[in-house]
């Protein structure tokens, strides 16, 4: 009778145990959207088995890839600060996310992630193409004498995820004539696996 009660309590706390003390399910991020040459794209990232996030702010933008380090192979997901197509609490992570393809056939592919910041106050915060965002890169404007960092759109997520953080900390990307480029495109070095399609279309709306 005795040997029956241990057998039944240690049934009891296996299941316990299974029940109660087993790893929390992961998180998963839900699809999202995106732009390519300003179309809306739905991206749904795939569990790497990492555990780690690729997130900044309150954003997540998927589940990481054992090998951050930027390849040829993969496709470009673009985080463009300041942006409108994302807007949080905390202006400094509003952003647009860009992509340089999408798929017809709905397969996932790996993607590095890239910070596109913008450094001209008067390029406008709502890039929606890759194209858009090289010909930024390669734009240059002249800062006024009394320029600060603090006068740089991104400034703010600049200095969190890549330390620049003064005029200074910009002097190598200045060109010869003393310009610099209207956008900073840098590796974030984080990749995440996802596919990319185009979002369904909905039904026609009628004429008011």
């Amino acid at each position: 009778m005795f040997n029956r009660h241990i057998r039944t309590l240690l049934t009891i706390g296996l299941v316990a145990g299974a029940l109660g003390f087993a790893p929390p399910a992961r998180d998963v991020v839900k699809p999202y959207s995106v732009y390519h040459n300003g179309a809306d794209i739905l991206f749904a990232p795939e569990v790497a088995g990492t555990r780690r996030l690729a997130s900044f702010g309150p954003w997540n933008l998927g589940e990481r890839l054992g090998d951050d380090k930027p390849l040829d192979k993969r496709l470009n997901l673009y985080v463009v600060v300041p942006g409108n197509q994302y807007r949080s609490p905390r202006s400094e992570y509003d952003h647009n996310l860009v992509v340089n393809k999408y798929m017809v056939d709905g397969k996932s592919r790996d993607w590095d992630i890239f910070w596109c910041f913008l450094l001209d106050p008067s390029l406008r915060d709502d890039l929606r193409s890759e194209r858009e965002l090289l010909v930024a890169k390669h734009d240059t404007f002249r800062p006024a004498d009394l320029f600060d960092i603090k006068d740089v759109p991104a400034h703010a997520l600049m200095a969190e995820r890549v330390g620049i953080k003064t005029m200074a900390d910009l002097r190598r990307f200045r060109r010869r004539d003393g310009s610099l480029p209207r956008l900073l495109i840098l590796p974030a070095r984080l990749a995440v696996r996802a596919s990319a399609v185009l979002q369904p279309m909905g039904p026609p709306r009628l004429p008011q």
